[in-house]
C-alpha cells in the first residue's frame, strides 16, 4: 500500500492544489478564474510536452494530447473544472488525516493531474490515441461543454473515461434520462359557491395525474424503473372561486428500456389534448454494458491493480455522461476513494489515487491498442435514437 505521500508526484500535487485555489464557479464574477484555470492547464501541459486546442463555446473547453486535433481518438479523459459555490476557506485545500480537503477535490478536479501524468507513462505509440477533454460548464447542465463537442464540434471517441461518478472504486454503469415538463390545464372561473357553473382547471390538471400515475407508478429505488414526480403546481387565487388556470412542473426519470423520444411521445398521449406540455428539461440515460470490451478492461484492470473487481451499481442522477449516448461512446465512470461533493467537507482521499491511477491507466492502454472499435452498441438500441435535449 502507498502512502499519500507516494501517491501523487510532487508536481501533480502542486498542480491539484493551484486548481482547488481557482474559484471557478459559474457566477459571472468567477468567469476570469476560469480564464486562470485555462491558463495553469496550458502551461502544465506544454511543461508536459502536451499541445492545447482551445475550442469556443459559451464556456470555452480544452482538448490536450499530442494530437489535440483528432476527432476519433480510442480513448476520451474528460472532466470538468467548474465547481458549485463555497465559502472562502474551501477554496484553499488542507491535507487532513490523509485527505485533501477543498471545493472541487473530489468533484472533480482531482482527475486533471492524473489525465496529464498518463501521457507520461504511455507507450509513445500510443500517446496519439488518446485525448484529454476539460470543460468549464458541467455544473450548469453541460450544454455548453460536453454537449457542444460530440454535437457542435463532431467529437466521436471509441470510448471514454469519465471520472465523475463511481466514488470509492465503485462504477456508475447506468445513469437515468430526464424529462421535466410544465403541464398548463384551463377551465372556466365561476363562484365557489356554485362551481357546477364552471370548469376546475386543478380537477382537470388531477385528472391528467392520477393517468400519469398509472404509467409512472414507482415510487422507491427497486425495482429500477421509471419514476414520475409532481414537484410544483399552482392554480387559483382564492377559496372562493374556480380557477379557470392551473400549472403544474412534473419530472419524469426514465431507464434503458426507453427512449426520450418515448417518454416525450408517452407523455404527450396521456394529456391527449387535455392540456398543454412544455418541455423544460429533456436528457438521455446512460448505459454501460459491462459485457462490453470497456466494461471487461475496467474490470480487468480493477482486478489487476485493486486485488477485485468494481462494485457495480446505478444511479437516479445525471452527468455528462448522458451526451454520449446517442452517438453510443462507451463511457466508464469511477473514482477513487472520495465524499463530500457538494458539501462544507468535501475531499479526495491521497492514500487511494496511485492504485485509482494505475486502473486507469491500464484501462487507457488496452483501449488505446485496441484496433476495432468493437464497443459500439453499449448502449441499448431504444435508448439511442437521436433525440435533441430541450
Amino acid at each position: 500500500m502507498f502512502s499519500w505521500e507516494e501517491s501523487l508526484r510532487p508536481n501533480d500535487l502542486s498542480l491539484l492544489k493551484a486548481l482547488l485555489r481557482l474559484k471557478t464557479t459559474n457566477a459571472p464574477e468567477d468567469r476570469p478564474e476560469h480564464d486562470r484555470c485555462r491558463e495553469l492547464i496550458v502551461r502544465e501541459a506544454a511543461e508536459r510536452g502536451l499541445r492545447c486546442m482551445r475550442v469556443e463555446s459559451g464556456f470555452p473547453m480544452l482538448l490536450i494530447g499530442t494530437r489535440p486535433e483528432e476527432k476519433s481518438p480510442h480513448v476520451l479523459l474528460t472532466g470538468h473544472l467548474d465547481v458549485v459555490a463555497g465559502a472562502p476557506g474551501q477554496f484553499e485545500p488542507q491535507i487532513e488525516d490523509g485527505k485533501l480537503v477543498a471545493r472541487g477535490a473530489s468533484d472533480m478536479k482531482f482527475a486533471a493531474p492524473l489525465f496529464l501524468r498518463v501521457f507520461e507513462d504511455l507507450p509513445a505509440e500510443l500517446r496519439d490515441r488518446v485525448l484529454i477533454a476539460f470543460t468549464f460548464d458541467e455544473e450548469t447542465g453541460g450544454i455548453e461543454g460536453t454537449r457542444h463537442l460530440l454535437e457542435q464540434y463532431g467529437l466521436r471517441p471509441r470510448t471514454c473515461f469519465l471520472p465523475d461518478g463511481g466514488d470509492n472504486f465503485q462504477i456508475e454503469a447506468a445513469e437515468k434520462g430526464v424529462f421535466q415538463f410544465r403541464l398548463k390545464t384551463k377551465g372556466k372561473s365561476a363562484h365557489g359557491s356554485r362551481p357546477w357553473l364552471g370548469e376546475n382547471a386543478l380537477d382537470a390538471f388531477f385528472d391528467i395525474y392520477r393517468d400519469l400515475r398509472k404509467q409512472f407508478p414507482t415510487v422507491g429505488p427497486e425495482p429500477w424503473g421509471p419514476t414520475l414526480n409532481l414537484g410544483k403546481l399552482a392554480g387559483g387565487s382564492a377559496a372562493n372561486q374556480v380557477p379557470d388556470a392551473a400549472e403544474a412542473l412534473l419530472d419524469v426519470r426514465f431507464t434503458e428500456n426507453s427512449s426520450l423520444d418515448e417518454i416525450r411521445a408517452l407523455v404527450l398521449s396521456v394529456v391527449a389534448g387535455r392540456g398543454e406540455v412544455e418541455p423544460v428539461v429533456a436528457g438521455d440515460l446512460f448505459h454501460l454494458d459491462m459485457k462490453s470490451p470497456s466494461g471487461r478492461w475496467i474490470q480487468q484492470a480493477a482486478r489487476d491493480q485493486l486485488g477485485r473487481e468494481l462494485t457495480i451499481y446505478r444511479s437516479e442522477g445525471a452527468s455528462d455522461a448522458r451526451f454520449f449516448t446517442r452517438y453510443q461512446v462507451p463511457v466508464v465512470i469511477a473514482k477513487p476513494l472520495c465524499g463530500g461533493h457538494h458539501s462544507a467537507h468535501e475531499w479526495i482521499d491521497l492514500e487511494s489515487l496511485e492504485p485509482y491511477y494505475r486502473m486507469m491507466l491500464q484501462f487507457v492502454r488496452q483501449a488505446a491498442l485496441a484496433e476495432q472499435s468493437a464497443d459500439k452498441g453499449s448502449a441499448p438500441k431504444a435508448a439511442v435514437r437521436p433525440a435533441r435535449a430541450t
